[in-house]
């Protein structure tokens, strides 16, 4: 059940707020006014009602979740652990893909659409020839590899990111190992610094969470990172990485511009850091130099199919620059040894039968006209869009909070993500929520979706409740 219970800030021997917050949760469960199952009340709503920031709050429920004493559900909110505890999303894993209850449109996930991917590579499969030799009884070596890593060189270079050979590319499970394997390779010290957009998805924390380090915010604008703030916390805390997405920045959709780009590779160059780019986005027409041309001696930069092509191949690409690239390629390998021989020989399947980039150019058609239908129905809102990004970012208009809106969302079996799962730890989160275009597969789902969201913002919070 959902509870209204608040917790205490004066707790003895708590040194911070956030501690406080922790321990007043225990003693609640322990008391027995926390049940198994209970739901706690949203971080914005704790953090306003106790006069802290929703960042304390987040970390006390972090810690806790870490802890296995509570259970936190991507859009569903935040759990007291136990055998009553919801059956979507499974507990305990805050940043593991889960099942959506059937029940639930999903405009959560940041997914491909969705343009018959699965028959087309079906059929390649069936296709794929026979084993010979040694083929399927021995380890990937180096040399297995080469000429999927060609391809993906030639899908990634061009005027973004510049002349890419085969031996800058470092093959990957997905974009998430890619940001992983590239941290691995360059970080070092026992508490590293890596810095990001004050706002990002959250696969960049966790992945800073892995490697021990510690990940601070830059301030954005509609330009992007703001170049006087990057260079002040760059001195501050000695950062070693800056991780961002300049093409199509998730969750704001932002393209970073020439200029900014130009003041960040600067100086990136002057404080002696390395820059990682995520262009999973890349088919978002960027027509502006990445990092990898304006600073190449310190660029890398993160790719995979998944929002191209399909997500189930997890294949992905670390791209590094001539020379670069050799520890990042022993860092996968240690981790994987290399990838699996059916996902190469059917991905090379694809990209020598053009089926790959037919797919490609499906999904961005289709992404594009998901954009447009959105535009259409929620323009007059304020969402942000660009084209063939596959979401938006929606400011709450005058009377909605966006915890209230979700729940809102969610009577209406709708599920949204909000802005605070894309802030760091003590950030600042806006009252806004990202959509996603492309998960609902039907068209008319999708469209009836769209609808009753107007209708709820053609009504907010504090008409209803007049």
């Amino acid at each position: 059940m959902d509870t209204n219970w608040l917790p205490n800030l004066e707790m003895p021997g708590a040194r911070a707020k956030h501690q406080a917050i922790g321990l007043s949760i225990r003693e609640a469960i322990s008391g027995g006014e926390l049940a198994a199952g209970d739901r706690l009340p949203p971080v914005r709503d704790v953090a306003w009602r106790l006069g802290v920031t929703p960042g304390t709050v987040a970390r006390a429920y972090k810690d806790l979740v870490d802890q296995e004493v509570l259970v936190s559900g991507v859009g569903r909110g935040t759990f007291v652990a136990g055998a009553a505890r919801p059956a979507y999303p499974p507990a305990g894993l805050p940043y593991m893909m889960v099942a959506t209850p059937p029940d639930i449109l999903n405009l959560s996930t940041a997914q491909v659409a969705h343009v018959g991917q699965g028959e087309v590579l079906h059929r390649l499969m069936l296709e794929l020839p026979p084993p010979v030799g040694e083929d399927y009884v021995r380890y990937p070596v180096p040399e297995d590899d080469l000429v999927l890593r060609r391809f993906m060189a030639e899908r990634s270079g061009g005027e973004d990111h510049g002349q890419i050979e085969a031996d800058d590319v470092v093959l990957t499970a997905g974009a998430q190992q890619a940001l992983v394997t590239a941290l691995m390779t360059v970080l070092h010290g026992p508490r590293p610094v890596i810095l990001t957009e004050e706002l990002s998805y959250p696969g960049i924390r966790h992945a800073a969470a892995l490697m021990r380090a510690e990940i601070r915010g830059v301030p954005l604008d509609d330009e992007g990172p703001l170049p006087e703030a990057f260079d002040r916390i760059a001195a501050e805390t000695g950062a070693q990485v800056f991780v961002t997405s300049a093409n199509a920045h998730n969750p704001t959709t932002i393209q970073t511009s020439r200029a900014r780009r130009e003041a960040v590779a600067e100086i990136v160059r002057a404080r002696g850091m390395q820059i990682l780019e995520d262009d999973c986005f890349g088919y978002a027409q960027a027509g502006l130099p990445g990092y990898r041309l304006l600073v190449p001696e310190r660029a890398w930069v993160a790719t995979s199919l998944s929002k191209a092509i399909s997500p189930d191949l997890r294949l992905g690409a670390l791209i590094g620059t001539p020379g670069r690239t050799i520890a990042a390629r022993t860092a996968a390998q240690q981790q994987f040894f290399g990838i699996p021989r059916p996902v190469r020989e059917l991905v090379m399947r694809a990209m020598e039968t053009g089926a790959a980039e037919e797919i490609q150019a499906r999904v961005k058609a289709k992404t594009q006209e998901r954009v447009e239908t959105t535009r259409a129905a929620l323009g007059r809102f304020g969402i942000v869009t660009r084209d063939f990004v596959p979401f938006g970012w929606l400011p709450m208009p005058r009377g909605w909070r966006a915890s209230s809106f979700l729940q809102a969302a969610e009577r209406q079996c709708i599920r949204l993500k909000p802005a605070d799962e894309f802030a760091l730890i003590d950030g600042r989160a806006p009252n806004a929520v990202r959509l996603a275009f492309t998960a609902v597969a039907e068209d008319e789902a999708y469209a009836g979706a769209l609808r009753r969201l107007a209708a709820l913002l053609d009504k907010p919070v504090v008409t209803m409740e007049a």
